[in-house]
């Protein structure tokens, strides 16, 4: 028989890799912040690990509390690590830990941090768990991911470090609301065949045709405003790059059928370069500042 500890240990691994991507999100995000206001430290990146931590965590808490719903599909079940038998006591090793650490790296900015973290802890479970479970209301489930997914950990940034904010900073605000209704939007359109048998959401109440159309929308939205911007000079040639990776899912939005399902492929091969850049942009900002 194998033994316990390699099994656990693998099995913790599957947990924390299945929401890798919200975890290479956050730190884009909220590296973006920091590399922009000059402001990278070591309490700013230890921030910046909490701040991945507790994706990971209203990620993985989703997952649990969609297990009943998910285990009713096929592909939804292989999907949600929580279906599996036994999972559950993963969960009980891994949350604590992580909300350990990023309690203290939100604790460094005292009760600004406390209030922010407790803000992002109450938002994560009213999505997620009944009696509220905001994402199965219409309406509240597109706000509420629009808000917290990419708004909030760039909010959290800006809003800790205590900067006066530019215009750069209202734009990329707009621009991270956008993007995140557009991926719960292109989420749900993917979702809606099993969702109208399973749960509620906007798209099941409105249609997949009216999703369709409001995910186009609001990516032709990201494009204007972020064309605009760079036009303008708002957006500065360090972030070009960016957009550039942006661009195949863009064009991907627009070029496949409303019914088609995204390629989740082109989704993580866009996360890894964004990281791998502002990654390598944050270590050349620390090597000649520090």
């Amino acid at each position: 028989m194998p033994s316990a500890k390699p099994m656990t240990s693998a099995r913790l691994q599957a947990l924390f890799i299945n929401h890798l991507d919200a975890i290479l999100l956050t730190f884009v995000i909220g590296a973006l912040c920091l590399v922009l206001h000059e402001a990278l430290n070591g309490q700013t990146l230890f921030l910046l690990i909490g701040m991945a931590l507790v994706a990971w965590l209203a990620f993985a808490y989703n997952d649990l509390c969609d297990a009943p719903y998910d285990a009713q599909d096929p592909k939804k079940r292989r999907r949600n690590f929580f279906t599996r038998q036994g999972s559950l006591r993963y969960w009980y090793i891994a949350a604590p830990i992580a909300l350990s650490v990023a309690l203290l790296s939100f604790l460094q900015f005292g009760e600004r941090g406390l209030v922010l973290i407790g803000v992002a802890l109450i938002a994560l479970w009213a999505y997620s768990a009944p009696p509220l479970r905001l994402k199965s209301r219409p309406f509240f489930d597109l706000i509420t991911h629009a808000l917290f997914v990419q708004t909030f950990p760039y909010f959290i940034c800006l809003f800790l470090i205590g900067v006066t904010w530019q215009p750069i900073d209202y734009l990329l605000l707009s621009l991270f609301f956008l993007s995140s209704l557009s991926a719960q939007l292109e989420q749900q359109a993917r979702d809606y065949k099993i969702d109208r048998r399973t749960d509620r959401n906007f798209t099941t109440q409105a249609g997949l045709r009216t999703t369709i159309r409001l995910l186009r929308l609001s990516t032709a939205l990201v494009v204007v405003l972020g064309a605009s911007g760079a036009l303008l000079g708002i957006i500065p040639p360090i972030l070009y790059p960016l957009g550039l990776v942006a661009l195949p899912l863009i064009w991907h939005r627009f070029a496949r059928r409303g019914t088609q399902p995204r390629s989740e492929r082109l989704v993580w091969t866009m996360g890894i370069l964004a990281a791998v850049y502002i990654g390598g942009v944050c270590a050349y900002w620390l090597i000649v500042n520090l």
